[in-house]
This record gives C-alpha cells, structure tokens and sequence, in this order.
C-alpha cells in the first residue's frame, strides 16, 4: 500500500491534539527543517533502502517540533493594577520591584506586585482613599491586587475608616489571613511569629478554607505554629498605639467645627470623649475651627485648639474631657 506523506503528516498532527498550536510561520519553519532532514537522509542512503523509514522519521521530527512549540511553557506577563497610593513618608521609605529600588514619595502609586519597605522610617498609604495602611519601621508590605496585600516582615496598622466604609481586604501572614470588620488593628510578623491586636471591631483569621479565629476590641493572640497565646481586656490607647497616629492623614481643619475635630483625636489615638455637659457638646458643635494643625503633636493640637476657642481639653487616662470633668 501507498502512502502519501501529506496526508501521514497531517493525521500525526491531528492526533496530537488541539494544544496551545504554533503561529503559521513556525509550523512552515517546522515543516521546512522536517524536508530538509528528509532529503538529507534520501541523499545518504542507498537506493534500495529509499522506503518508508524516511518518511516516518520526517513526520516524527515535524510531530516533535510542533511539540516543543506546543508544549513550552508561555510566561504569561498579568497587567499591573493601581492598588494604593503613598500620603504620608516620616524619614526614609522605598519602592521595589523585582530587583528595582526607588524613592517613596507622597502620592506615589503603588501598583499590584510592589513592596513598600521601611528601614528607620516609616510611611503611610490609602487604598480606594478609604483604607488606611500604616508601616512601623523595618517592615515590608507587598501590595498583590486591589483587596489583597502580604505583610512580609515588620508592624502593619489598619484602619478601615469605620464598618462598611472601606473596602474588603485581606492581609496574608505566616498565621493564615486575616480580613477586618469594620475595624482598626495591628498585625506584627517577625520569622513564624504572627501577632494580632485590635482596637476596635474586629477581625477574622483564616488557614485555608477554614475560619480559624475571631480576634475582638481589647483582645491580642499571638501565633506561632500551633502555639497560640492570649491577651485580653487590653486599652485601646498608649505607647503600643501612638506610632500609628503619627502616621495620619492630616486633618483638614478650616471651617470645620470643633467636635469633628475632637471626634478625629479620639478616633486616631483610641481615646474616650467625654463633655462636661450638654452645652459644651452644643458648643463644640458650633464653633468652627480656622488655621491649619499640620506638624503639631497630640498634645500640642489640643492645646492649640482650646486656646483659639477658649474651652478646656484634657486628657486623662484615654478619656478627651471637653469642659470640666
């Protein structure tokens, strides 16, 4: 029986399947080496042994090149994303990509894939302008996508703007997942070590598929491997806190009134607000407040403020007093 060689060729083909095939100037490039190979080996052989051996070693080196085109893996280059911006840098911070170190400056994009890494400084971004991510020193964020980022190493605070205001996130750490509810955190990764403290709300820990904890205001678990430690009843207030306020957007104040003013402090730095009566939280209402706060601490601000305005703030043990305690 006769054999056409097209048609040999075009069934080994068929049979190899519909993969990922080769662009029409390979397969030619392919095509062109198996008759080259052919009429090489037609040229050294005898005449009686011209059978179909040729033909079958052409249509197997054809098969083996559309293979190898076929089957070589394609690195597929996914599209970086916008997924937070840089607002605030206190002393030095970069930006790397692969092996690329840059600068970070306020109102630097960072796209999905980057680490935003601190040494002695530290530095502040905001996702959907909503969600805020605050970096301790010596700490290294990578920034995966839109709702997910990996706390490499270092101190990570979170601050959601409230329930329902920011958008979903989860943070990867060696202890699992975590995702916030509403609330504002702490996460801290040192070697196997995760540690989680929230100060208000609270937030979910995931390994896998499954939930694994709930961490709750006041409560700090620390996880290393299997091992777990506990803490509760913790203040929302002091030294462990204080970092991250000094890390926050500024407070626009030029005509704003006054208790939105006292309601941001108490937010940021954990504090309790109290007035002295309801008249003083009339007051604080209808007052408005004019000038700029910027590069003033805590206690500084407030001493500022009840000096323009003539009302007393004190601070004592985590409660804001507006007016005589």
């Amino acid at each position: 029986m006769s054999t056409d060689p097209d048609r040999s060729i075009e069934t080994l083909i068929r049979l190899a399947g519909e993969r990922e095939m080769p662009s029409d100037e390979a397969t030619a490039r392919a095509r062109a080496a198996a008759e080259a190979s052919w009429r090489a080996m037609l040229a050294d052989k005898p005449p009686q042994r011209r059978s179909r051996l040729p033909l079958a070693l052409a249509a197997a080196l054809t098969l083996a090149v559309l293979g190898w085109y076929a089957w070589t893996p394609r690195v597929v280059v996914q599209p970086s994303v916008l997924v937070a911006r840089v607002v605030t840098v206190d002393g030095a911070a970069r930006i790397a990509r692969g092996r690329e170190l840059q600068i970070a400056r306020r109102d630097h994009d960072l796209m999905s894939g980057v680490i935003l890494q601190t040494g002695q400084g530290r530095a502040a971004a905001t996702i959907a302008h909503a969600l805020s991510l605050r970096l301790d020193h010596d700490t290294r964020l990578r920034f995966d996508g839109r709702d997910h980022v990996t706390l490499l190493e270092g101190s990570l605070y979170v601050d959601s703007g409230g329930l329902g205001l920011g958008p979903p996130l989860t943070i990867s750490t060696p202890a699992g997942d975590v995702r916030h509810i509403g609330t504002q955190f702490q996460i801290r990764v040192s070697g196997d070590t995760t540690g989680i403290r929230v100060r208000e709300g609270r937030v979910a820990l995931r390994r896998g598929a499954t939930l694994a904890r709930t961490v709750a205001a006041g409560d700090a678990l620390e996880i290393r491997g299997a091992e777990e430690h506990w803490r509760h009843g913790l203040p929302s207030f002091g030294a462990d806190w204080e970092w991250s306020a000094a890390l926050a957007p500024a407070l626009a104040i030029e005509d704003r009134p006054m208790v939105e003013f006292l309601a941001w402090m108490a937010r940021e730095h954990g504090w309790q607000l109290h007035f002295g009566d309801e008249a003083l939280q009339r007051q604080a209402q209808e007052i408005h407040l004019h000038g700029s706060l910027d590069g003033l601490d805590a206690a500084a601000m407030l001493a500022r403020v009840a000096l323009v305005t003539g009302v007393p703030l004190t601070l004592d043990d985590g409660v804001l007093w507006v007016g005589a305690r």
